[in-house]
């Protein structure tokens, strides 16, 4: 497995979304995005910024949670 590869897989193992999900949210089909994971093809360029488009997206929502949680443990905090 390359390096490209490795770096597909582990962007989805770091992603909570479904591989079906993961991949219909990048604009890719799931067997092709299972063909990337088993490095039986390398993505290109634009399929590489297609999944880093959507891994920018699930970090986002998990910012977005970490900080909603942060404010809700705050606002506990003051009520105790």
């Amino acid at each position: 497995m390359d390096r490209v590869n490795r770096l597909v897989v582990d962007a989805m193992e770091a992603a909570t979304l479904a591989v079906e999900e993961f991949a219909t949210r990048a604009g890719l089909s799931s067997s092709a995005l299972r063909r990337y994971r088993l490095g039986d093809r390398t993505p290109s360029s634009d399929v590489l910024r297609r999944l880093a488009g959507e891994m920018r997206r699930q970090a986002r929502q998990l910012q977005r949670l970490a900080h909603s949680l942060e404010a809700e443990a705050k606002k506990g905090g003051k009520r105790a």
